[in-house]
């Protein structure tokens, strides 16, 4: 169909370029990242504020052709063990705010084996039947890819992968637009999951990325470096968890403070955690797994097939996972707390394309609607067969599933009529359902959720680790969360400007040595204020897109007692109480009271020139 050739450099020093896919005109082209963009965000997450803010129209429909899908890759990608990463960045969907989601895997590392000093690949329009881009060293190609449309994320997976290919598709769901698919790559094992980033790519008519990526670029002699953090990353006690387990820990963890949300986050327990913990994936784990390069190997392959464990699917497998937050929301949260179906309907999830904590909460929020006569359905709690058959509804838009395919907030509005108490069942934050950490256990999970630029997120901050979890602060309190929150919020954003992996601690010092040896010239104060300017550049589109005060909320059904809660038992968290928390935090960020970043804190941050006229105070 069309095709580009790219001249590749002999040796990469600082990633510059932004591939540009405009499928509408089947035209590609290279550019040159504007060194503004560079200078003061790097790559990834700031970098796709950036973009976004200048090349999107505010106000735009999301699953227009007149959205942009990028797909921004680190300086690290391909060098430094534990950055096989992308960020898949656009209006999301689901939200209506920015979204930046990420995955791992092989993919990214052969993106950069075959465009080495590429930061973004910008997908803009629409194409008018399905279509692969295929990339190779010094060639990109728009290829016919009508005869995949259709298939699941494995499927076509496995149309091209081998050894130096791998791809990032879509499944079903992103072909129908579900307002939270996902991006699958590395054959249905790694996941940009959250925001629909997949209904965008499917808005597209894009069905896959195919990378093939023969041998890394020429650099900079940084292999004593690489050794170095691979021997940290395989042996430090601060990943350790993160190699003897990884995030099926948790389980435990959350049910001993009563974080681990069951029923529709009515409870903060469940009855035998015995019965969902790691222990109780041991008879199905049979391997561990890694993205490329990094040592950790913190990924599970799960396979019940001749186990004596009981089940609606006892053979079930699952090739990487099921992490905790699919164990939380698909499993705790809809009360299937057996370990072969939990791990049956990741793998359909994975396989359809749907991001698992969005669709855990979906599945939750239909077993309560149905149970309060909202709904019509054969949904009951804990039943994991008619969970795999709403699971396929949702994925193809069938039945029932076109409603719940728009995600709890509209669902309650398309499927019963706005009727109080499915609104107050649907447990989101702007419109992304949250993650399984109940925040009545957490105060400052409350802080984190309701502030976090894309919604409902863990991933932004994490305060319970240093409260409930074992730190020394009072998870109950609700002084002093503002500064934690914001501190977490920079830190990841900076992890996340360079498409790094969160597990791996990559923290400032250890960015800016890697930076530095690449020939950056960066200092630590340098990363503190990329990370601020990254925080404060989303809050600027979500601004721009009419999101004020009012949406940095709490669901309503956490100002209710939790049940079942543990040392967490009857909280509630008041209005009045989570508001001083948010004033705090205003007031800390250097944020007007109705949450817009002042003037003086943009030109302070030397980000005022990239703020809409709507967006300053």
């Amino acid at each position: 169909m069309s095709r580009a050739t790219i001249d590749t450099p002999e040796q990469v020093t600082q990633l510059d370029k932004l591939l540009r896919v405009n499928l509408t005109e089947k035209r590609l082209e290279v550019e040159t990242v504007p060194q503004e963009y560079r200078d003061r965000f790097i790559a990834g997450k700031g970098l796709g504020a950036a973009l976004l803010l200048e090349e999107v129209e505010a106000g735009t429909d999301p699953l227009s052709s007149d959205n942009t899908l990028y797909f921004t890759f680190g300086p690290l990608t391909g060098f430094a063990p534990g950055t096989s990463r992308y960020a898949a960045v656009t209006k999301s969907p689901l939200t209506g705010t920015y979204v930046d989601s990420y995955s791992g895997g092989h993919f990214p590392t052969m993106v950069r084996y075959a465009l080495p000093d590429v930061l973004a690949i910008a997908v803009e329009g629409r194409a008018d039947d399905p279509v692969t881009l295929r990339i190779t060293e010094g060639e990109v190609t728009l290829e016919d890819a009508t005869d995949l449309w259709g298939l699941d994320t494995k499927e076509t997976a496995r149309q091209f992968e081998g050894r130096q290919t791998k791809t990032a598709c879509i499944g079903p769901a992103g072909e129908n637009e579900v307002r939270f698919a996902t991006i699958s790559s590395d054959e249905g094992t790694h996941h940009a999951g959250r925001g629909g980033v997949g209904a965008v790519m499917g808005s597209k008519n894009l069905k896959a990325v195919v990378a093939t990526g023969d041998s890394p670029p020429e650099a900079p002699d940084v292999q004593d470096l690489k050794v170095k953090h691979t021997q940290r990353l395989g042996t430090d006690d601060e990943v350790s968890w993160a190699r003897n387990g990884g995030t099926q820990l948790i389980v435990d963890w959350s049910q001993e403070v009563g974080a681990l949300p069951s029923h529709n986050w009515t409870r903060g327990t469940i009855e035998s955690v015995d019965d969902l913990n790691i222990d109780a994936f041991e008879p199905g784990h049979t391997d561990t797994d890694s993205c490329f390069g990094c040592p950790v190997a913190c990924g599970h392959v799960v396979d019940f097939e001749g186990s004596d464990v009981d089940g609606a699917f006892p053979d079930a497998s699952v090739d990487w996972g099921p992490e905790y937050e699919t164990i939380g929301m698909m499993g705790a949260n809809t009360d299937i707390t057996n370990v072969t179906e939990v791990t049956q309907l990741a793998n359909l999830a994975d396989t359809l394309g749907m991001d698992t904590i969005s669709l855990g909460n979906v599945l939750s929020w239909l077993m309560e609607v149905t149970e309060h006569g909202l709904v019509d359905s054969e949904l009951t709690w804990g039943d994991a067969d008619a969970a795999a058959e709403i699971i396929c509804k949702i994925a193809h838009r069938e039945g029932i599933g076109d409603g719940l395919a728009e995600g709890t907030a509209r669902a309650a509005d398309v499927l019963c009529d706005g009727h109080p108490d499915a609104r107050e069942a649907a447990v989101q934050v702007k419109g992304l359902e949250l993650p399984a950490y109940e925040p009545r256990a957490s105060f400052g999970m409350a802080l984190a959720y309701a502030t976090s630029d894309r919604g409902g997120c863990h991933q932004r901050a994490f305060p319970i680790s240093s409260d409930a979890f074992g730190g020394s602060r009072d998870p109950f309190d609700t002084a002093g969360h503002a500064s934690v929150v914001i501190e977490e919020q920079d830190e990841n954003a900076l992890t996340y400007s360079m498409v790094a992996c969160s597990f791996t601690a990559y923290n400032y010092d250890r960015v800016c040595e890697w930076l530095n040896e690449l020939g950056y010239d960066v200092t630590v104060e340098d990363l503190q204020a990329v990370g601020e300017r990254a925080w404060n550049a989303t809050r600027l589109f979500n601004v721009r897109e009419g999101f004020d005060r009012d949406d940095d909320a709490l669901p309503e059904r956490f100002t209710r007692p939790l049940e079942r809660g543990g040392p967490a038992d009857g909280n509630a968290i008041a209005e009045e109480e989570f508001e001083s928390m948010l004033e705090e935090y205003y007031d800390q960020r250097g944020w007007t009271v109705d949450g817009k970043p002042t003037r003086e804190t943009l030109e302070r941050l030397d980000i005022a020139s990239i703020a809409p006229e709507s967006a300053l105070s």
